[in-house]
């Protein structure tokens, strides 16, 4: 039985386009899916402007199909309910729709897709959707690292109210698969405004991560806190690769100025380069 505060996903998106990169976050989808009892909707989208001909176009429609029909099985396999979809158009946009119409709570969506004129990239689209979505993105490579059910959840932060969101959900997920989280925050390294000291920094760190392990020990998480200094995405795929993290899960805005490091810049860069799931959060 989860906590009143865990986060509630009654509907997830699993963005496809027929290739085999898609399948990891297919499975991440699956399992969040089946552990609070969502449904996934399954949508391919034909991107006709690279496409040359009418039976090119009929082509790509038919592989799309069969991609989400066989998606859908292994959804139904697992035991959770399913919809699908075709859509044409520009991929981001067409997804954006299905999750303003559908009321989608999260997308989960692989980082590499196919490329040439035939296809839209789905690692492209994965970043234009990490940066417009007004819902959480967890991004998953294809030969990405961590265990299912989520047993490690790396929580970074720095303490702004834009962060919160992601706080919430890295908390409610672990909560919902029994996992332990680590709250991360990181002070950046280099020059230092004179109106704020490296201790000042230092104690801003320390309230961050508080928040966060506050919060879990509300809703019943084991959690611990990590600060680090340095650059941050550098330091937060070393705690996550150091820490063996299943989930790293973040907010794409944060605070601004010389003295703090933006947290949705940071969030684009562990999105390219992590090797582990990212999910991210938007501010609200």
């Amino acid at each position: 039985m989860t906590s009143p505060t865990s986060v509630a996903v009654d509907r997830i998106l699993v963005p496809l386009d027929g290739s085999e990169s898609a399948m990891p976050a297919l499975e991440h989808g699956i399992s969040l899916a089946v552990e609070a009892d969502a449904t996934v909707h399954l949508v391919a989208v034909v991107d006709p402007y690279g496409l040359s001909s009418v039976a090119e176009r009929s082509e790509v429609e038919a592989e799309l199909e069969e991609a989400v029909t066989d998606a859908a099985a292994r959804v139904q396999d697992a035991g959770a309910t399913v919809r699908t979809a075709v859509e044409s158009g520009f991929p981001h946009e067409e997804l954006l729709s299905v999750v303003d119409r559908e009321g989608i709570d999260l997308i989960a969506m692989g980082t590499h897709g196919r490329t040439g004129l035939d296809r839209y990239v789905l690692g492209s689209v994965a970043e234009k959707l990490v940066r417009l979505s007004p819902v959480p993105v967890l991004t998953v490579r294809e030969d990405a690292t961590g265990e299912r059910p989520y047993r490690n959840v790396v929580v970074p932060t720095d303490g702004s109210d834009a962060a919160v969101p992601a706080e919430r959900w890295g908390v409610g997920l672990a909560d919902r698969f029994g996992a332990g989280v680590r709250a991360l925050s990181v002070v950046p390294v280099g020059p230092v405004r004179s109106s704020e000291t490296t201790a000042a920094l230092e104690e801003a760190a320390t309230a961050a991560v508080e928040r966060v392990t506050s919060r879990a020990t509300e809703a019943g998480v084991e959690s611990s806190q990590v600060i680090e200094h340095g650059v941050p995405h550098r330091k937060i795929l070393d705690v996550c690769e150091r820490t063996s993290a299943d989930l790293v899960v973040l907010g794409t805005h944060g605070r601004t100025g010389v003295e703090r490091f933006v947290l949705g810049s940071v969030a684009e860069k562990v999105v390219r380069l992590s090797e582990m799931p990212v999910l991210v959060v938007p501010a609200e």
